[in-house]
């Protein structure tokens, strides 16, 4: 892979991570995100390091992922892993479209046709 398609989806998954993270505060929850200018967020689990942790009163702590599909290859073993870490928590996972459209996966029905 190039460096510059590298970069790209980088800067697409942070911008996606970002967005996530604003449309949380907008929404008045507290949030830690993986990116430079906010705390990062607490690990959970084994040691894995949510893309976004968000809490509010009255509400599940939620974790939020954010994947392309370079990274994540629609493997739903390699999902239901990183949500395993998550039991816990309001689980919400998103994919990078190649096109740059974030879309949200729901686990009970992401791989049934």
């Amino acid at each position: 892979m190039t460096e510059k398609k590298i970069k790209a989806q980088d800067n697409s998954h942070d911008a996606c991570v970002r967005a996530v993270a604003e449309e949380l505060k907008k929404d008045n929850w507290t949030v830690k995100a993986d990116l430079a200018g906010y705390q990062k967020p607490s690990a959970v689990g084994k040691g894995y390091l949510p893309d976004v942790q968000a809490e509010k009163k009255g509400c599940l702590t939620r974790i939020c992922e954010v994947v392309t599909p370079e990274m994540f290859e629609g493997n739903r073993e390699k999902y239901l892993e990183v949500k395993d870490y998550c039991d816990e928590y309001d689980f919400h996972m998103y994919v990078i479209d190649n096109d740059g459209k974030r879309r949200q996966i729901d686990p009970e029905t992401f791989g049934k046709k």
